[in-house]
Formats: structure tokens, sequence, C-alpha cells
């Protein structure tokens, strides 16, 4: 009888455990993937892999600076952007003067409106001028079936653009001053 327990908790233990360890953390693989995805992407823009990134300060948003030999030479952002019930990861890499060169969906978590991860879809976004939303809207097509998705995602990336220019241009402004 006393083995016969101790044979019961050790199976439980053991199931637990495999359970457990069954899962995956999805955060910190997808973040591995992610880092290697826009590492990728940087490299083939800027034709490097010996650049830096660095995280700028004093954004709400993770912007960073993409460096080469101490000189910018553009900034990403990773960020996330809400669908229909969840919300889906992409990343914009930006030149120095803050064109966008590049939109990639990470990961999108929805059964329908995947479309937006289309590659040539994403390249509309590609230099495209962020001053007038009015113009910049009607310069990006919708997709039939996604169109929640892609409201948010043109909606993003234009506030993303322009705070990334706000900042930028005040803090050289206000640097200028001293």
């Amino acid at each position: 009888m006393h083995i016969k327990n101790n044979i019961s908790k050790t199976a439980t233990i053991l199931v637990v455990a495999l359970l457990f360890f069954s899962f995956k953390f999805s955060d910190w693989e997808f973040d591995k993937k992610y880092r290697a995805l826009i590492h990728k992407s940087i490299s083939e823009i800027f034709n490097s892999s010996t650049y830096i990134t660095e995280e700028l300060e004093s954004f709400e948003e993770s912007f960073y600076t993409i460096k080469e030999s101490e000189k910018i030479v553009g900034y990403f952002v990773v960020a996330k952007a809400p669908s229909k019930f969840h919300q889906f990861d992409y990343y914009i890499i930006f030149n120095a003067k803050t064109d966008i060169l590049k939109i990639e969906i990470l990961q999108y978590r929805e059964n329908y409106g995947a479309e937006i991860c289309n590659k040539r879809w994403l390249k509309k976004f590609n230099h495209i001028s962020t001053y007038n939303y009015a113009k910049y809207n009607r310069e990006i097509d919708g997709i039939s079936g996604a169109t929640i998705s892609v409201n948010s995602l043109k909606k993003d990336v234009f506030h993303l653009t322009n705070v990334l220019k706000e900042k930028l241009f005040n803090d050289d402004k206000n640097h200028k001053k001293y």
C-alpha cells in the first residue's frame, strides 16, 4: 500500500513536470526569432553586418538607432497593432532621414486578414510621405477581408513615423539653441 502511494505521487509529479516543460515560453522564442529577422533585414538594407543598435531614450515606444562607425544610418521600431481579436507584431526600418525603408509583420495571430503580411503590399509603405494623413491614407490600398488590420497598421505606422520625426527634429532644434 505504501509503495502504491509513492508510485502515485511520483507519477503525478512526473506528469506535472512534463506538462510544465512541454509549454514553450513564446516570448523568449519569438524574441530570438524577431531579432534574427530584424538583423537580417538591417544587414540587407544597409549592406552591413557590423552595425550597432542602441535604444533611443525618452521615447514611450522602443525606437532604436542603427549606427555604423558611430554614424547614425537609420532607426527601427518593433511595435504591436490591434486586429479584430488579437494584436500583431511588426517592425519598421527607417533611414537617417526617417523615411520608411521596410515594414514586415513578425507575427499575425488572426484566422483572417493575414494578407497584410504580403511583402508586395507592405512595400507600398516604403518612402511614403506621412505629413498629411488624408493623402497618406489614400496611397495605401485596402485589402478585402483584412480591413481592420489594414486600417490599424496604417494608423499605427503613421503615428510611429511622426513620433520619431517630431522627437528627432525637436531634439535637433533644442540642441542647436544651446
